[in-house]
């Protein structure tokens, strides 16, 4: 017979309630033309702003081609000191630039530093034609990684994100895209750097600056990627991590480029007052094992099949219920990772996640032989 428990929101979850001292209210306007706020692990949106609106996005493009030479890294077909060649088709490339000498080759870390940290649009090209051949190779690539995505309104035309006809993405595509980017932990050996350098052949030095400011001016920023061009207007994909939540904020077209930094601490300051992760499995939801009939064991163990956690308004998180469904006992022969039950939370009565519950080892069927020497051990 199967027990079907309702557990109150003030028992399961008043471990967890954490109440904002001071709530930051939500911006009603952020200053640029386009906006978005969200939580990293679930992808839940705290703000938006005319986050499906195409726009020129200038450097913050250079988050899709580093998503992609992080692939490269991460599949074995790249590493950081592996030797790039320059072409002068990558050392004559024009806006912010680390001033690669043609001919000469560099460290692909240096490259994919001078990337992150100064936004080197002739690195950018170097490392592109070193993993695909050729820039427009690399750029396929780019809108092939963009639709796996789900980028809808996404599309590239070069891996730099100079100025170009039909090359465009969204607020919430760029979140998308800074979600994967992150995932590659060697992204933050360098995003958090503030000032570097990059050595050339023959002793010259290139300083590198972070253009993204807030890496310095606002606790606990380590990332990502800063844009602007006269057309797409002061861009920022910026990331905190705060306990157990990481926000990223984007902000596209802005006015000037102190007002999309001020823009991107608003909305992440915004999420951290007001929004809470919450751990929704808590302790007592289960049973460490569950009687087994007809086993070689009196019961079997079982775990949840995954820790599911969901971002809400902190004064919403007392409001959650858990409802379990669990089997007194279980049938042998059971099987480990055999769903044998399950819990549905609900908030405001709305289903809101569920975790199937699994057996963590086997149940094997005890014989007839076995049986009876199990009674007579009982007796």
């Amino acid at each position: 017979m199967q027990k079907i428990k309702t557990i109150s929101a003030l028992l399961a979850f008043a471990a967890v309630i954490c109440f904002a001292a001071d709530a930051v209210a939500a911006p009603e306007k952020a200053d640029a033309r386009s906006a978005i706020l969200i939580e990293c692990d679930t992808g839940t949106v705290m703000y938006e702003q005319n986050a499906d609106e195409r726009l020129p996005i200038a450097s913050v493009t250079k988050i899709m081609t580093l998503c992609l030479i992080f692939d490269r890294i991460e599949a074995g077909s790249l590493a950081c000191d592996d030797l790039v060649q320059i072409s002068e088709n990558a050392a004559g490339m024009g806006g912010s630039q680390v001033f690669l000498d043609a001919g000469e080759s560099y460290a692909a870390g240096d490259l994919i530093k001078s990337i992150i940290i100064a936004s080197g649009n002739d690195a950018c090209v170097a490392m592109a034609e070193h993993t695909a051949g050729s820039q427009e190779s690399f750029v396929s690539l780019m809108n092939d990684k963009a639709k796996a995505l789900g980028m809808e309104n996404t599309h590239f035309v070069n891996c730099t994100g100079m100025p170009a006809p039909e090359h465009y993405s969204t607020a919430r595509d760029v979140a998308v895209m800074s979600r994967e980017l992150i995932k590659h932990e060697m992204f933050f050996k360098w995003s958090n750097i503030w000032m570097d350098e990059l050595a050339h052949k023959g002793g010259r030095i290139t300083g590198l600056t972070n253009t993204n400011k807030l890496v310095r001016f606002f606790d606990g920023c380590d990332g990502i990627k800063t844009g602007y061009t006269s057309e797409a207007g002061h861009c920022v994909a910026a990331t905190v991590k705060r306990d157990n939540m990481r926000l990223i904020s984007v902000i596209i077209g802005g006015k000037t480029s102190q007002g999309r930094f001020d823009d991107a601490r608003n909305l992440i300051n915004y999420g951290f007052a007001n929004y809470k992760k919450t751990e929704l499995l808590q302790p007592g939801m289960l049973p460490d094992a569950i009687e087994l009939k007809n086993g070689m064991t009196d019961s079997v163990r079982v775990k949840p099949d995954g820790l599911p956690s969901v971002i809400l308004e902190k004064s919403r998180a007392g409001n959650i219920e858990a409802r379990t469904d669990i089997p007194q006992s279980l049938n042998a022969p059971v099987k480990a990772g055999d769903r044998v039950g399950g819990i549905v939370f609900l908030l405001d009565g709305r289903e809101i996640a569920k975790v199937n519950v699994v057996a963590d080892q086997d149940g094997v069927q005890a014989t007839v032989g076995e049986f009876f020497s199990k009674l007579i051990r009982h007796w």
